[in-house]
């Protein structure tokens, strides 16, 4: 059976579908926003060592700044607060958003968190073919649409990582539809998984003619 991009149910149906193409052979895996665990609950076979700087006091360490080695991964996964404004946002009691993000808007959370902790999970993976998942959704900010995968790919290819896949997760639970009166943007009940790599040489090369791109106007 093939393994698709659109994956229908919960973030452990996601990580599943990705685990079975791209965590082969054993790897070692760093959950850097662990929680619950919930996103290893289809996955038990994997090596996952998991921290987080709320739910796990035993390693409760910063994302954007770990005590690991350099190359001591496989695998870091990176699923950070994506809900701009959390302590307004109806989420909030169930990912204790605000906790770490203090009502920040998404600008903010990209530059404070996404890219330091991508810069931090690239750190810590093999050179050459180790991976660096990142969880993120679109929004709308102020009445504006907030295209969050389109800007971490970029922000990604700036770091060095190769896009080497995206995953879209069709949530089959969905917080209900009660914020507002008046609708003026389709709703998103999907999510992305970006799959980044570090790359080879040939690759990098190629990163660099694509970042160039997109620097151009």
């Amino acid at each position: 059976m093939s393994i698709e991009a659109v994956v229908h149910g919960n973030n452990a149906d996601l990580i599943a579908e990705v685990a079975k193409l791209y965590a082969q052979g054993n790897p070692k895996v760093a959950d850097l926003t662990y929680g619950k665990g919930v996103f290893w609950r289809k996955t038990p076979h994997l090596r996952v060592f998991g921290s987080d700087v709320i739910t796990m006091p035993k390693r409760p360490h910063d994302f954007t700044d770990l005590p690991y080695r350099d190359a001591t991964f496989d695998i870091a996964v990176l699923d950070p607060p994506y809900i701009h404004s959390p302590g307004r946002h109806q989420t909030d009691a169930r990912y204790q958003n605000a906790a770490t993000t203090k009502g920040m808007l998404w600008s903010d959370l990209r530059r404070e968190l996404f890219i330091p902790g991508m810069k931090e999970a690239m750190r810590i993976v093999r050179p050459e073919g180790g991976q660096v998942w990142v969880k993120c959704k679109d929004q709308v900010q102020s009445g504006m649409q907030r295209w969050c995968h389109v800007e971490l790919c970029h922000d990604a290819l700036a770091l060095g990582l190769w896009p080497r896949d995206l995953f879209i997760l069709m949530a089959t639970s969905r917080t209900a539809d009660t914020r507002w009166s008046v609708q003026h943007h389709a709703r998103k009940p999907h999510s992305f998984l970006w799959v980044f790599e570090r790359p080879t040489g040939k690759q990098q090369k190629q990163i660099n003619r694509e970042h160039l791109d997109s620097l151009m106007p």
